[in-house]
C-alpha cells in the first residue's frame, strides 16, 4: 500500500499510479493517520518542504525516512540524505526500487526544455495539462 502526497489537482494522477492521495500541508498527518492508523513503514521526501518531522512521527523514527532534497533537515533530524550511497537510504530505496521494477510504482514523466526555451517551459507548466516534472537543461 502506497500513500502519495499531491496538491488537489494531482490526486487523480496519484490514484492512477495506484497510490492513495493525501494533500500537502497541515492536513497531511491526520489524513495519513486516517488511512494508516498504525503508522507507515517508510517515507521518502522528495520535496524538501519541511515535512521531515511529520514523516518521522508517522514512521516512528528517523531511520525509516529518506530525503532526496533536504540536506539541512536531514542533518537536523538525523534522517538519511541520499545520493544513492547511504546504507540507511539504500534500505528504504531498495523497497522503492522493487515497487518500480514490478510496476507497482511509476515515476513521474520528465519534460525537458533547453535553457533558452524557458518561456516555452513556463507556458507548458501553466497549461494545466502537464504532469510530472519540468527540467531545464543547459545543452
Amino acid at each position: 500500500r502506497v500513500i502519495g502526497t499531491a496538491g488537489p489537482a494531482g490526486h487523480a494522477y496519484v490514484r492512477a499510479l495506484g497510490a492513495e492521495p493525501v494533500a500537502y500541508g497541515p492536513t497531511l498527518v491526520p489524513a495519513v493517520r486516517a488511512l494508516a492508523p498504525g503508522g507507515v513503514d517508510r517515507a521518502l521526501d522528495v520535496a524538501g518542504s519541511g515535512a521531515l518531522p511529520d514523516l518521522i512521527d508517522l514512521t516512528g523514527g528517523p531511520e525509516r525516512v529518506v530525503t532526496l532534497s533536504d540536506v539541512a533537515g536531514a542533518r537536523e533530524h538525523r534522517v538519511a540524505f541520499s545520493r544513492g550511497d547511504d546504507g540507511r537510504a539504500l534500505y528504504v530505496l531498495a523497497d522503492l526500487g522493487e515497487l518500480i521494477a514490478t510496476g507497482r510504482l511509476a515515476l513521474p514523466r520528465v519534460h525537458t526544455f533547453p535553457l533558452d526555451q524557458v518561456a516555452r517551459a513556463h507556458h507548458f507548466g501553466e497549461s494545466g495539462g502537464a504532469t510530472g516534472k519540468i527540467v531545464l537543461v543547459n545543452a
